[in-house]
């Protein structure tokens, strides 16, 4: 495994590709490593039903002995055919990944590498998919794995991760109080795996990309997704980047979507910002996991949308429990947090937004069963 040196995104200086302490004196955090155009994947054993099936894209990663939890599975890409919705509309099913969510990415990467560098304790902060992922990922690879998530996290979340074998540490407060507790744990011997900051995790998302890419036969014109962190649709902008450089293409749009109680993105870039400021107020949201007041990936979130022509839009939350409503009751039962792009795209400001656009596809980043209840009710469908 080669490890490169990375700039911080706040001050440049350089930081390495697998800190145990991932962020930057100055509050930054490395740049993701930017992968290199894909080829074509890998066609046999567990690795090719993986993540790792575009191991060639991540040089970096030499020698590092490919992690799959089970078998694997590469999430189909398939029409998302709901009421409201403009033709032409795909999903990337990410929910369908072996523990419910697009961190499962970012994990295998993230993990793999942290094995073979000899790591053997383990830290993280989690509204839950994170926290689950790098549960399953570090049991499978030996390592030890603490993980903070809230009090108020869904009960079932934790007892999978507790399942899947991490010590769980509860944090009264919102979602950043559970990101000081991780911040506080840091000390020797301990990796900070934090899917928000360890570029290994978002480069992982670059995968996202290729198999969209390799789904449809090229790229589409625009992708939306529910944004937290920002390095979902970095690491995928990211992806694109490298397909387009090699094929001649136009990366898609790129349009990110928050709840509009927790919004220091989409602050930012109304504002023309560089950079999200940490918004002081959050509002609990039906999408939980987008809920993050300090964004560590706004910096290249903020660069993709510009870059692309995109935007960082807001909903509501009557407009995003409508969109889960509309999703479940099409069997797409994914959590409220994925339902995030579809309420953007059945509201009024979609049409502007997404003008010229022919193909996009949706996010689906993750499972809504995990939360241990029905999210929406069978009756009163007519308020669909």
């Amino acid at each position: 495994m080669t490890l490169p040196s990375l700039p911080c995104t706040r001050c440049g200086r350089p930081r390495p590709l697998l800190p145990d302490d991932p962020f930057c004196p100055c509050g930054g955090v490395a740049r993701a490593p930017e992968p290199a155009a894909p080829g074509e994947p890998l066609a046999r054993g567990p690795a090719a039903a993986s993540p790792w099936r575009w191991r060639r894209a991540f040089p970096f990663l030499d020698g590092v002995a490919p992690l799959v939890l089970g078998g694997g599975r590469v999430p189909p890409l398939e029409p998302l055919a709901l009421a409201g919705l403009p033709d032409g509309v795909l999903a990337l099913r990410d929910d369908l990944l072996p523990t419910g969510s697009w961190k499962d990415r970012g994990a295998a990467f993230l993990v793999a590498a942290l094995a073979a560098a000899g790591r053997r304790a383990l830290i993280e902060d989690s509204s839950g998919n994170a926290g689950l992922s790098l549960a399953a990922h570090a049991r499978a690879a030996g390592l030890t794995l603490r993980v903070f998530v809230p009090a108020a996290t869904t009960p079932l979340k934790k007892e999978l991760i507790r399942a899947a074998g991490a010590e769980l540490v509860e944090v009264e407060g919102p979602r950043d109080r559970a990101a000081d507790a991780a911040l506080a744990a840091r000390g020797p011997g301990v990796t900070y795996a934090s899917h928000a900051a360890q570029p290994l995790f978002t480069a992982g998302a670059a995968t996202a990309a290729f198999d969209i890419a390799a789904a449809l036969g090229g790229m589409p014109d625009a992708v939306v997704a529910a944004a937290g962190q920002g390095g979902y649709l970095a690491g995928v902008h990211a992806g694109f980047r490298a397909l387009a450089a090699v094929r001649g293409d136009t990366p898609p749009r790129v349009v990110a979507v928050q709840p509009a109680g927790c919004a220091p993105l989409a602050r930012a870039f109304r504002d023309g910002a560089d950079d999200a400021a940490p918004w002081a107020l959050p509002l609990p949201s039906l999408a939980e996991g987008a809920v993050v007041p300090r964004p560590a990936r706004a910096i290249e979130l903020l660069e993709a949308v510009n870059a692309t022509g995109g935007a960082i839009v807001t909903v509501e939350e009557p407009a995003i429990e409508r969109a889960l409503r509309l999703l479940w009751l099409a069997g797409l039962r994914v959590e409220p947090t994925a339902a995030l792009p579809v309420a953007f795209l059945l509201g009024d400001g979609a049409a502007r937004v997404l003008a010229g656009v022919r193909r996009v596809v949706v996010l689906l980043s993750g499972a809504g069963v995990r939360l241990g209840h029905p999210l929406v009710s069978p009756l009163g469908t007519e308020a669909a």
